[in-house]
């Protein structure tokens, strides 16, 4: 989450440059920020796989209930560790092994979960578009 910190680091430059007047904490974030512009450069960092993840039945909550999420793995989790978290805080529930939308008999049963890893499509901001930005920055 090195963008995000980036982010933060201006704020914070902005306060210690015109609010506080603190140049010596300013010159310590501008370090810091530097360091993560360097990390996204140079880092080689993992793409996550993405899961999309139903729950249907009649025993879930309706914020969950006939809805699909997509959730973002963590670093090199694989989909089967994914679905034992997932089951785990789910004990009760059943998988499904399917991708297709589930029928009402799915539907009218106490608790299903389908889990299945999902592609993301990549959509670049318009300020890169059509510019030579290198791919650790898109």
């Amino acid at each position: 989450m090195w963008e995000e910190a980036i982010t933060l680091c201006k704020e914070l430059a902005e306060q210690y440059e015109n609010e506080i007047f603190d140049y010596e904490l300013l010159s310590k974030r501008l370090e810091k920020q530097a360091k993560f512009y360097e990390n996204i450069m140079t880092i080689l960092r993992p793409k996550p796989d993405y899961f999309a993840v139903g729950y249907y039945g009649q025993g879930y909550p309706p914020f969950l209930k006939d809805k699909v999420f997509i959730h973002r793995g963590k670093e090199y989790e694989r989909r089967e560790d994914f679905q034992i978290h997932l089951m785990s805080q789910f004990p009760s529930a059943v998988r499904l092994n399917t991708t297709t939308m589930p029928g009402d008999d799915i539907r009218n049963s106490p608790h299903q979960i389908q889990c299945f890893t999902v592609q993301p499509v990549l959509e670049i901001p318009p300020r890169l578009k059509n510019k030579p930005v290198p791919d650790q920055i898109i």
